[in-house]
């Protein structure tokens, strides 16, 4: 059984980047029913022999993500000739990860149970400022158009960045899109697939 966790079960950094062995203190709801549910799958795994893996997913992007993130906010308005809008001062730092990445990653712990009861970070291995993503999204899109800035918004965690070392070494993870590439082929996916998206994407 592969368990869909996610970074936010570490909580406010100590040390970045976050390995595996990081204190997980999570410090929102959803953090916390995440990191229970990996207590679960380790127990299932201990008592029963179940195979278990968690993964810590890293912001996970692409075709069909979740509508209410900076990308696809900052893309929706972009689109529509509106300036990017940054909640806060653009600094905090975050480690996006395309969906293919991630596919990847289950799709070889398919057939392989070498980390069975264990944790693994799927992330890219790098981070990019709030700032830039509005950068790369609007140089993208609509050079012309000026970031706007308003007050900042409550989050998980003000920089997150995995170590992706222990996946390399387990199951030969390695991420493959830059978050340039990776945020055209979304912008490209977007724009042939407004009609639907795009209200979901405004609302959010």
């Amino acid at each position: 059984m592969i368990l869909a966790s996610l970074s936010s079960v570490y909580g406010k950094p100590e040390s970045l980047p976050y390995e595996e062995d990081h204190p997980t203190e999570p410090v929102s709801p959803y953090g916390v029913t995440k990191l229970t549910q990996e207590h679960m799958a380790r127990v299932y795994t201990e008592l029963h022999g179940s195979s278990t893996v968690a993964l810590r997913y890293f912001t996970v992007y692409g075709p069909r993500m979740r509508p209410n993130i900076a990308i696809s906010n900052f893309v929706s308005r972009c689109f529509n000739g509106e300036p990017p809008v940054i909640y806060g001062d653009g600094q905090q730092t975050h480690d996006f990860t395309y969906v293919d990445d991630v596919v990847d990653a289950n799709r070889t712990l398919l057939t392989d149970d070498s980390v069975d009861g264990d944790v693994v970070n799927i992330g890219s291995s790098d981070n990019i400022s709030i700032q830039e993503l509005a950068e790369v999204v609007r140089d993208q899109l609509a050079p012309e158009l000026a970031i706007e800035y308003e007050e900042a918004r409550e989050a998980d965690a003000e920089h997150t960045h995995a170590s992706v070392e222990k996946g390399g070494e387990l199951i030969g993870y390695e991420p493959l899109r830059t978050i340039t590439e990776g945020v055209g082929e979304f912008i490209e996916w977007y724009g042939g697939n407004r009609e639907w998206y795009e209200p979901l994407a405004r609302s959010s």
